[in-house]
């Protein structure tokens, strides 16, 4: 005998400093919403809440808030709260007529400390080693893709810069990504479809009917996209010498405008630059009608019911937006771009 239909029934908690507050905001929340970011960017939390009776006190900048989104119930949707993070409080805005406070909060793991500027390089040292010396600096544990790891670097940093700085520049080498969570830094490759520990993320299927029906697709043709081309210093011949990756139309390839120390280096940068290239090909934005908290940046979606063209591609989530409002509904924004 089947089951019978469970009616969707969402969740959320919140602590402050490590207070339950939960009970205390349900009666006056008007929405909680969480931006995941892919990057250096923190992901952000806004939480709007109205103040009629004029009782709110307004949080101190830099408490703690946590938060959790879910389902109670509901066939079809994972079941039970998930871990969306800590959030320092950075902004409180009050506005009158109707009272209302809002907060805005950003990433806990997005440390400042990441954003000081400092003299730190690093000469011929592996990816692995660069990532752990930069975590470690800042009291962090690391988890660094297993394909990059024993990638070696022969020069990064040069004068004051910031460890933010510095590992933007290591993925922009990479076509990586380097994140917080749960104080782990994290370096993976884009598009991967899988964890730094190299485990492979689940593929997850949505459909049309998972949608409200908006949604945006848009596509770039580089069909005429000879490739990626960068140079390189051949110091045995005193030649500039390039290399040449991907593309197969007719028109002229990309050229990078740095010339890179030895052909090793320019097949990276052009391999880098050729994957976020095939990532802008399309882009589709869709909002799911019962929210997936579960679902987060880089996970590899496969999509249903929509054109052809659509349903052909692999797309990755660059940015997801997950908003619980006061009457209990919880919905999901994706943002996708094609997987490389």
């Amino acid at each position: 005998m089947a089951e019978p239909v469970k009616m969707p029934v969402a969740a959320w908690k919140v602590t402050l400093d490590g207070r339950d507050l939960t009970d205390t905001l349900a009666p006056i929340l008007i929405a909680i919403t969480i931006t995941e970011k892919r990057g250096d960017e923190a992901d952000q939390l806004d939480i709007t809440l109205s103040d009629a009776d004029g009782l709110i006190e307004i949080p101190r900048k830099g408490a703690t808030l946590k938060v959790q989104l879910g389902w109670k119930q509901g066939t079809g949707l994972p079941i039970g709260l998930i871990d969306k993070g800590t959030y320092v409080v950075d902004e409180v805005t009050w506005r009158g007529n109707p009272d209302t406070i809002s907060i805005t909060a950003r990433s806990a793991d997005m440390t400042d400390a990441l954003r000081v500027r400092r003299e730190r390089s690093f000469v011929d040292q592996s990816v692995k080693t660069i990532v752990e010396t930069i975590a470690a600096a800042n009291g962090l544990a690391a988890k660094v893709d297993a394909n990059l790891g024993a990638k070696i670097v022969p020069a990064l940093g040069h004068g004051a810069k910031s460890d933010a700085a510095l590992l933007k520049a290591l993925g922009d080498r990479f076509d990586a990504v380097a994140t917080i969570k749960a104080a782990t830094l994290i370096f993976a490759a884009i598009g991967s479809g899988r964890t730094a520990g190299g485990s492979e993320l689940p593929v997850e299927m949505l459909t049309r009917s998972d949608t409200d029906g908006s949604g945006e697709y848009s596509r770039v043709d580089q069909n005429d996209r000879a490739g990626v081309t960068a140079r390189w210093h051949n110091r045995e011949t005193g030649t500039r010498e390039t290399v040449t990756i991907g593309g197969k139309g007719e028109g002229r390839p990309v050229r990078l405008r740095q010339v890179y120390a030895s052909e090793a280096d320019a097949r990276q940068a052009a391999i880098a630059e050729n994957s976020r290239l095939s990532r802008q090909l399309a882009k589709m934005t869709i909002k799911l009608c019962f929210g997936r908290p579960d679902i987060f940046p880089e996970r590899p979606i496969a999509l249903s019911g929509f054109k052809p063209e659509i349903d052909a591609r692999r797309w990755i989530v660059a940015e997801c937006t997950h908003t619980m409002d006061g009457s209990g509904g919880l919905v999901t924004g994706l943002s996708l771009e094609a997987a490389s």
